[in-house]
């Protein structure tokens, strides 16, 4: 990771203003570490969460003009962004693990039937099994963007991840490579978004990582703000849409794992 992969973070809103954020924390933690260290020091689950203000942010808040006041030529922007992407490209940072936790209730674990929503704009499928990551201190990357706190509607899949044909969305040449590969014949003019249908016939799961979730957005040099009259409207311009409404780290089942467990997850205190 260098430079180049650096830059590409930095020319997304998301992935702008995460690092912006992590210069000011580093700063003012004031201890001698190494920007590396630093972002060693932080929780995984920490990190979810800031990543997770900057995609709210983006969309719904200040975020496209919070990116654009920070300079991303900035000497100590750019070591904090080549930081970035080398940790949370690092084993320890990995979110495709076992188990995956389901809030919601389910009375009987079935196949997903999986859809295209019906405007031909959405991202997003429709029936998928949905899946946070479990991460330290018993959170998990949809603990604070969950509807519930009732420890009694989380379950947990158990599997093995090298059996499990899954499409990572790691960066935005992932999430593009994705979209190209299974496009909506009915995407609207100019943007191509994905079928569902089509790629529920090559892959079982798609995951999206913390990395991608910063990366996989409209690149500033490729869709400038003046192009969209919101925030919102700019994570789906250009060529392709970002992964904004994913919101957080998470996975779609598309096939359940032939070998799996499902139960109810261990985490009967949500006490955070």
């Amino acid at each position: 990771m260098g430079n180049l992969d650096a830059m590409r973070l930095l020319d997304t809103v998301p992935g702008r203003t995460f690092v912006s954020g992590m210069v000011d924390d580093f700063q003012r933690a004031g201890a001698g570490l190494s920007a590396e260290a630093f972002l060693r020091s932080r929780s995984m689950a920490g990190l979810v969460c800031a990543v997770q203000g900057d995609i709210s942010g983006y969309l719904y808040g200040g975020g496209l003009d919070d990116a654009l006041s920070v300079d991303p030529h900035d000497p100590g922007i750019v070591a904090m962004a080549e930081a970035t992407v080398a940790e949370l490209d690092a084993p320890s940072h990995e979110t495709f693990t076992s188990p995956q936790r389901h809030h919601g209730c389910v009375d009987v674990l079935r196949q997903p039937r999986v859809t295209n929503r019906r405007a031909s704009s959405e991202v997003l499928p429709a029936g998928a099994l949905w899946t946070a990551t479990p991460l330290a201190g018993g959170v998990d990357t949809w603990t604070h963007s969950r509807e519930t706190d009732d420890p009694e509607n989380l379950y947990e899949l158990h599997f093995d991840p090298a059996q499990v044909r899954v499409a990572r969305v790691d960066s935005a040449a992932d999430w593009v490579t994705l979209l190209h590969s299974h496009a909506r014949v009915d995407s609207a003019s100019g943007t191509v978004y994905p079928d569902w249908v089509s790629i529920a016939s090559s892959v079982d799961a798609v995951h999206l990582s913390l990395l991608g979730l910063l990366t996989a957005h409209p690149r500033l040099s490729e869709v400038p703000a003046a192009d969209s009259r919101d925030n919102y409207g700019h994570s789906k311009s250009g060529a392709w849409p970002g992964v904004g409404d994913w919101s957080t780290v998470s996975t779609a089942w598309i096939v359940l794992p032939e070998h799996r467990r499902w139960a109810p997850s261990m985490e009967n205190s949500l006490d955070r």
